[in-house]
């Protein structure tokens, strides 16, 4: 009874945080309100049992977790933001086909730089500031993917001079991301490098990963959170599951990274194909699959990355991060089926 009570406060608590979303936290309350008045009153669950066949209490509550679990992750891939696949080419492919109308002007490049933002407007200025102050040696241009952004997110980025290309609607990071690496295709430049609008990464690494591609021959280059710096904070939660994947992507492959789900990389131009991913949201394990799979010579290079000071992480709400974990099984399929 007690741990019911206590339950149904924690989820009140999350919910008014706005980790969890009003369907999941229904659900719970339901649940545990029932197994609170089955506290007060053993006779209902008896009789349930009685009817069921189960065999004692313990195995009906197991059974009726998992079954909500299930429920929630189902109805959670079948919404996917209430958007079908079909739809996700339809706002793509506009988007893509209103990009290529204005890139006459655009000259050839060596490397492009690919930001996925959603309503970063507090940061995708300073970002890009960032960007345009480093000497590089090469010729760049600076690719925004405006992900359904509500914000001034769309003008900050114009207003700094880098090139736009717009979802109609949210349609995920992962979708950002495959958008930006579709749109290099346009301009064919010899490297293509993504960095998060977040301000979290430091572009200084840029350079770092240039060379690694251009003088030392490698495919796929990884900033790694993890081989240098020990004071990366992370949750609990985040940092297991990180760990978890990276040594699962490591075993399935013979990669020898520490950050797989690092969303700071460069690949060179030639090999996006590679890893060009089927995945419309998590993508991090399919892309390093890909990459092992079709024998990219791949590395990470120590970055530092600083605590973010706005927004929120995709896997802030907890249904996100159990719909991430489903996610990483369809990814393994996507890639050995």
């Amino acid at each position: 009874m007690m741990i019911s009570v206590v339950l149904i406060i924690l989820l009140t608590k999350i919910r008014f945080s706005g980790r969890i979303g009003n369907q999941f936290f229904i659900i719970m309350m339901i649940f545990w309100s029932g197994v609170f008045a089955i506290s007060l009153n053993p006779r209902i669950l008896d009789s349930v049992l009685n009817n069921t066949g189960l065999v004692n209490r313990s195995q009906f509550l197991l059974i009726s977790s998992i079954l909500i679990i299930l429920y929630l992750l189902l109805i959670q891939v079948l919404r996917n933001k209430g958007l079908s696949s079909r739809i996700y080419n339809v706002i793509r492919e506009t988007a893509l086909s209103n990009f290529k109308q204005v890139l006459d002007q655009v000259p050839s490049i060596d490397v492009l730089i690919i930001i996925a933002a959603k309503n970063e407007s507090k940061t995708i200025g300073k970002v890009l500031e960032k960007i345009k102050s480093l000497e590089l040696d090469c010729s760049y241009r600076i690719l925004v993917v405006n992900d359904g952004s509500t914000d001034d997110t769309a003008l900050i980025s114009e207003n700094h001079k880098a090139l736009l290309i717009s979802h109609g609607t949210n349609l995920g990071v992962g979708a950002a991301i495959k958008t930006g690496f579709l749109a290099s295709k346009f301009l064919k430049p010899k490297i293509v490098i993504n960095i998060d609008a977040d301000d979290q990464h430091d572009p200084n690494d840029i350079p770092k990963i240039i060379s690694k591609i251009q003088d030392e021959n490698y495919d796929l280059v990884y900033a790694s959170r993890f081989l240098q710096q020990t004071d990366y904070e992370q949750s609990v939660t985040r940092k297991i599951g990180n760990k978890f994947y990276t040594n699962l992507v490591n075993k399935m492959t013979k990669l020898q990274l520490t950050d797989v789900t690092s969303g700071y990389r460069g690949v060179r131009f030639e090999k996006l194909n590679s890893i060009l991913f089927l995945s419309e949201s998590n993508f991090a394990i399919e892309l390093a699959l890909r990459a092992a799979k079709n024998n990219l010579k791949v590395v990470e290079i120590p970055t530092k990355t600083s605590i973010r000071e706005h927004g929120k992480s995709q896997l802030f709400k907890i249904e996100n991060f159990i719909i991430y974990n489903y996610n990483v099984l369809r990814q393994i399929i996507n890639v050995y089926n």
